[in-house]
């Protein structure tokens, strides 16, 4: 009984960490650059900036810097017309200053909280449990 039980358990945690994997061809980012088994608040926002601004670039289609409800929407249809997940109504809740639109620093500004909720024991620093419950929590989209 106990042998079977702790090969359903292997089962399922093999389970978990292979849903927990970045889709085929999009490796995600390690964010812990100095291997050292700790992710900080500097490695993670490192590891997520190029993405954010690939994301922010192919939002903001007037190229203003700013990226609007109008942006945010459109971009949100074309994703799931593409059979991905929009979530342009989400993006305006970053809007810091509520001006109407969402700057690359608001943008940036979500990695710190993104951060901070990861870090479930309130250390500083993100460990790779604290890391695959974040992508769990994603779906899998890796570390960001």
């Amino acid at each position: 009984m106990t042998r079977i039980l702790l090969s359903l358990a292997a089962a399922a945690l093999f389970a978990t960490a292979a849903q927990a994997q970045p889709a085929p061809g999009r490796e995600a980012p390690n964010p812990d650059a100095d291997h050292d088994g700790k992710v900080t608040l500097a490695e993670f926002k490192a590891s997520t900036a190029q993405r954010q601004a690939r994301m922010f670039a192919r939002m903001d289609t007037n190229k203003d810097g700013k990226i609007t409800q109008a942006e945010a929407d459109a971009a949100a249809k074309m994703a799931e017309a593409a059979g991905r997940k929009g979530g342009g109504g989400k993006l305006m809740r970053l809007d810091a200053d509520k001006d109407g639109a969402v700057t690359q620093a608001e943008l940036g500004a979500m990695s710190e909280r993104r951060f901070a909720k990861a870090d479930t024991n309130k250390d500083g620093w993100l460990s790779k449990g604290e890391l695959l419950m974040m992508q769990q929590r994603r779906g899998g989209a890796g570390a960001e």
